[in-house]
């Protein structure tokens, strides 16, 4: 059971590193340049900062998962404060899966016996 939790929580924060890093790499390519307002320099941190500790998650778990966490509560906050009227929506939208993901990670874990 601990090892499905794992794939799913791994399934899901790559699933959504992916879709953000495209969506960053997408706008690229489009020659569209990244406007200087806060939300969009906001925005592009938190991407990169996602990808960043997915990337660490899949090579030091336990390390990578805590700042994972600690992103996807940022996107949250992010996500509550430019959301116009619709906060819950951005809130669940940006920050959810991330958190959803990384909580599933470390409810797989194995702990260790101390002996």
């Amino acid at each position: 059971m601990k090892k499905v939790l794992r794939i799913v929580g791994f399934a899901i924060i790559t699933v959504v590193a992916a879709i953000y890093l495209l969506i960053i790499v997408g706008g690229l390519f489009e020659q569209e340049p990244i406007s200087p307002d806060i939300e969009s320099i906001g925005m592009l941190i938190l991407t990169l900062l996602t990808v960043i500790s997915v990337v660490l998650t899949w090579i030091k778990v336990r390390m990578g998962v805590w700042i994972l966490l600690g992103v996807g509560i940022l996107f949250s906050i992010f996500g509550v404060v430019t959301a116009g009227q619709n906060r819950i929506l951005a809130v669940i939208a940006a920050g959810g899966p991330l958190i959803v993901g990384s909580l599933l990670i470390l409810l797989g874990l194995e702990r260790k016996q101390s002996e």
